[in-house]
């Protein structure tokens, strides 16, 4: 926000105003009481209509506006009052001092607030408390602690507020130490600190474990009688923060009045250790106690910690109830849970239910549709949201160019690239990696290199996504060789570093090699463990290579029972070398465990196929057919100008579908012939068209 620049006039040095000199007029003083009186009402209009009607204003009517204006939330207008009112040749005494100086630490002007100290000292004002705590305020709020600290320096009698005030900038400003020192000042004085204080120290994210526990002994003994829900909250913050979760409960159990900011802070606590139920069950609580009813920040925490759809929905017909699901706070909330529990419906009803969406809101949606698979519904929402004006954050762009790699829309993901380099958020962490993403899946690894080689920072997920690249592009050297630089710089890798490394070993069949980076892995080399997928793309690399013994073998060492993937891998190389005995293995074992998945026996009926043995395939294909199995259709695609064009097996709705279907025919045609001239055999073809 800009500091206004209010030129106030000099004033003359003369000593501050006497109040009750001059008696005034009645109507002087009914219109001052009604003009207070409407501005503590928030009718500013009306206020200021007031005002300008008034045939004498003096010092109070003109102190009236200044403080009504800052209060009502328009703190420059309150500046610009103070600098009429002293144009107009009324004297300023304290209160409208002050009232200006609280206008001035409202706005962050602290040009104007300089100047305000300059008449005060000038009037004979700079040595009045109240005055001197309003200064420092100022300065504290404006981020100028020295000028703060120089200020109460020179008070006779600084009080709570002005110590307080210069506390809470220490904290603000990182100066730990000082803000202790300060407290401890103030303390040796005789200022005993009070909630706001105490709250100002336990709030800061470096105070020691070891000062929030006297801290806390303080607060026992100077407020427990007259217990300050605010400090206690505040000291609950404070412990969960540290890892004290018994203690942040002992306070939070002993205390005789909480309100909903406790018990919210109770709430997070429990989500901030990973016990969303725990954080529910406070949530029913509260609720049931009937002392303290939940507001939007409560139900936003708990439809955050709500993992069940069903509990969600009576968590939002509860917000309808209690008129809060219009809070955008809670709708953005429900936005995150419907997207969570793949509700898409839901999640559009209430995004449309929102009047004046904000950046969490479109970014919920659009995350919520990459998350549950509809990328062309993100990539829709994104340009609509930025059509009116929103910038996309970080979070948005990585949603939706995750979405254009997973639908391979290179165009329209350079075009967001261009976006955010524009906007400035291809820097962030979370967007650089989704470009390498993007780039590595739609067949471009040397601009995802390049982007990668751009990025500031780098973590464990940006050298994955460029090792997962080079290993789509069979590219296994610059693969072990961006894991040889992640290492030597200190990076860790983890579980899908160390997949990338075996899948690009497996795509180069460079079998020995991946072979002997799995044994060490299972060695425990690299300090990560090894999953089921490591283990199928192990067995997947000896498979296709023909060493079935070695991958039985190696399911047999499994520290855990194989599943579908390992059997399904095993499978698909009995299909690609014909091997019948193994494959009729993989496949019991694929029925045992998934008697649903099509799969199994789609590439049985292949193996048979392969064979000859068309009697025994079409058995499998009969038995699938029993047991009510459909296999899944394929869906193809193009991006054509812009535009995706989908197609499935056997589909006529797209409109150019007679042209398309008689280019498939002679493609079909064409391709029977060369295999015929070149004596090629066909084996298990099915063109459905």
């Amino acid at each position: 926000m800009a500091a206004p620049h209010a030129t106030l006039p000099p004033a003359t040095a003369s000593p501050p105003p006497r109040r009750g000199l001059r008696r005034e007029t009645a109507e002087v003083v009914r219109d001052c009481k009604r003009l207070d009186g409407l501005m503590k009402a928030g009718r500013l209009a009306d206020a200021l209509d007031l005002f300008d009607r008034m045939p004498r204003k003096n010092v109070v009517a003109w102190t009236s506006a200044v403080s009504g204006l800052a209060r009502n939330g328009r703190p420059e207008a309150a500046i610009e009052m103070f600098a009429d009112m002293a144009e107009s040749g009324v004297a300023p005494n304290d209160f409208a001092c002050n009232a200006a100086l609280a206008a001035c630490a409202a706005a962050g002007a602290l040009r104007a607030g300089e100047q305000l100290h300059s008449l005060a000292v000038r009037a004979g004002l700079a040595g009045d408390a109240w005055v001197g705590s309003c200064l420092v305020e100022l300065y504290a709020r404006c981020g100028s602690t020295r000028a703060a600290e120089a200020v109460l320096a020179r008070m006779e009698s600084p009080d709570v507020v002005a110590y307080t005030s210069l506390v809470s900038a220490f904290c603000r400003s990182g100066e730990f130490k000082r803000a202790a020192e300060a407290l401890s000042q103030m303390m040796e004085r005789g200022v005993e600190p009070n909630e706001h204080t105490v709250t100002s120290i336990l709030a800061a994210a470096c105070c020691p474990l070891v000062l929030g526990v006297q801290i806390h002994g303080y607060m026992i003994k100077a407020m427990g009688s007259s217990q300050s829900v605010y400090a206690w909250s505040a000291l609950i913050d404070f412990y969960s923060r540290n890892g004290e979760l018994d203690m942040a409960k002992t306070v939070f159990d002993s205390l005789q009045c909480k309100n909903v900011v406790t018990w919210c802070t109770m709430m997070q606590l429990h989500i901030r250790d990973g016990r969303p139920e725990d954080a529910l069950q406070l949530f029913d609580e509260m609720i049931s106690e009937g002392i303290v009813d939940p507001n939007e920040f409560a139900f936003s925490i708990a439809l955050g910690a709500c993992e069940s759809i069903a509990l969600g929905s009576q968590l939002h017909s509860l917000a309808i109830k209690r008129d809060l699901a219009s809070d955008l706070r809670v709708s953005n909330a429900l936005l995150s849970m419907y997207g969570r529990s793949g509700l898409v419906e839901e999640l559009e009803a209430v995004l449309r239910g929102i009047e004046d969406p904000d950046i969490v809101s479109w970014t919920a949606a659009i995350s919520a549709y990459f998350q549950n698979g509809h990328g062309e519904k993100a990539i829709a929402l994104l340009s609509q949201m930025h059509s009116q004006g929103l910038m996309p954050n970080d979070y948005a762009f990585s949603s939706v160019l995750s979405s254009c790699a997973d639908l391979a829309l290179l165009d329209q993901g350079s075009q967001f690239h261009c976006l955010a380099l524009k906007l400035g958020c291809d820097m962030k962490i979370c967007t650089g990696n989704a470009l390498i993403n993007m780039y590595s899946k739609c067949g471009q690894i040397v601009p995802a290199r390049l982007v990668f080689n751009v990025m500031d920072h780098r973590d464990v997920t940006s050298w994955n996504s460029l090792i997962h690249g080079y290993a789509q592009h069979g590219e296994v050297d610059m693969a072990l060789k961006a894991f040889s630089e992640m290492c030597s710089i200190g990076g860790e890798p983890n579980e899908s570093t160390l997949l990338g490394i075996l899948a690009a070993c497996n795509h180069a069949g460079m079998v020995d090699e991946g072979v002997a980076f799995f044994r060490s892995a299972m060695a425990g080399r690299y300090g990560a463990f090894l999953t089921p997928s490591h283990y199928a793309c192990a067995v997947d690399m000896l498979g296709r290579s023909g060493r079935f013994d070695d991958a039985l073998c190696l399911i047999e060492e499994m520290p855990f029972e194989p599943d579908v993937l390992v059997w399904k891998t095993m499978l698909a190389s009995c299909r690609l070398h014909g091997n019948l005995e193994t494959g009729r293995l993989a496949a019991e074992k694929l029925v045992e465990l998934s008697g649903q998945d099509s799969a199994s026996y789609v590439l049985m009926s292949g193996i048979h196929a392969m064979h000859g043995e068309w009697r025994d395939a079409d058995m499998v294909r009969r038995r699938m057919d029993e047991a009510g199995v459909k296999k899944e259709a394929g869906i193809s695609w193009v991006e054509v100008r812009n535009e995706v064009h989908a197609f499935v097996a056997q589909d006529a709705s797209h409109p150019d579908s007679p042209s398309i279907y008689r280019m498939l025919w002679e493609l079909s045609n064409a391709m029977r012939d060369t295999a015929y001239d070149e004596d090629v055999e066909l084996l298990d073809v099915h063109m459905q068209i």
